[in-house]
């Protein structure tokens, strides 16, 4: 396990969660995102070799002058004195802070939000028939449908007959988090707790708190756990190509299983994860 992630649903005597998500989030979510970069940016190209930082990553006078922006605006946009920059300024700070296509976008999503469904939509759409029949025909391995918050909406049974190994199997964020079974089960438990918010936050994109029961989710689980409550305060969003799974079954062992995520048009906060064993990818041709 990673030293810097406790176990789940650790918490520290006297830890709590920085901030409330519920309110002031829409004012402190772009200087929350450039600050997190920042510090988990590399200062590799602007200092001589083998010199000693007091602080992690760039400093702010660094990124600005990346960026060719002064180091009061950059202060004043991480202060969340300064709300609206322009899209090329957001350029700018992406190239300054070395962000992925996804990181980019997502930025970009702070400051100019992409339309999204009312928050009760989402939360009462009824499920896609077309992702249900495909859940109920997947005869390659577990297949399950959650939603922008990993709340379990349906799944095959071997899918269940995973999940029948938790204490909470409902939601996926409190199963792997909050459960005393997650890193006995989980043999890659660091990297896919990495993957999973870093996900989840890209699905739900930056505006949580238009969604009062993603909000709550993220709020309790800040409360409950301080391994996630520091993966969701780093802003990691990235989502990694070559997505893989490692389960420690009681009854089958260790299994290890490809696995992608597919969305619907019409149903856009439903996520189909199809999961293919190695095993099984082997013995297709072309396939390895």
């Amino acid at each position: 396990m990673s030293p810097s992630l406790a176990r789940p649903g650790d918490r520290p005597v006297g830890w709590a969660p920085a901030r409330s998500y519920h309110g002031g989030v829409a004012d402190t979510r772009l200087g929350e995102f450039l600050r997190a970069r920042r510090e988990a940016a590399t200062a590799a190209r602007d200092r001589p070799p083998h010199q000693r930082r007091r602080t992690p990553g760039l400093r702010r006078e660094e990124v600005a002058a990346r960026a060719a922006i002064s180091t009061d605006y950059y202060t004043r946009l991480e202060q969340g004195r300064e709300r609206h920059p322009s899209p090329q300024v957001l350029d700018a700070l992406a190239a300054a802070l070395e962000l992925s296509t996804a990181e980019t976008s997502y930025l970009h999503g702070l400051v100019t939000p992409p339309p999204s469904l009312p928050a009760a939509q989402a939360g009462t759409e009824a499920l896609n028939e077309f992702l249900v029949l495909v859940v109920r025909s997947w005869a390659w391995g577990p297949a399950y449908i959650v939603n922008q918050r990993s709340d379990v909406l349906s799944a095959n049974r071997p899918a269940q007959e995973i999940f029948e190994q938790f204490e909470f199997s409902d939601n996926i964020l409190r199963m792997l988090f909050l459960d005393p079974a997650a890193q006995r089960m989980w043999a890659d438990w660091a990297a896919f707790a990495r993957f999973l918010v870093g996900g989840i936050r890209r699905m739900i994109g930056p505006v949580v708190v238009d969604d009062p029961a993603t909000a709550a989710l993220i709020a309790e689980m800040s409360a409950r756990s301080s391994a996630f409550a520091r993966l969701w305060d780093s802003h990691h969003i990235d989502v990694r190509e070559r997505k893989e799974k490692q389960f420690r079954h009681e009854d089958l062992g260790e299994i290890s299983m490809r696995f992608e995520l597919v969305a619907a048009v019409d149903t856009p906060n439903q996520y189909l994860v199809l999961h293919r064993t190695f095993a099984e990818i082997a013995g297709q041709p072309g396939q390895g």
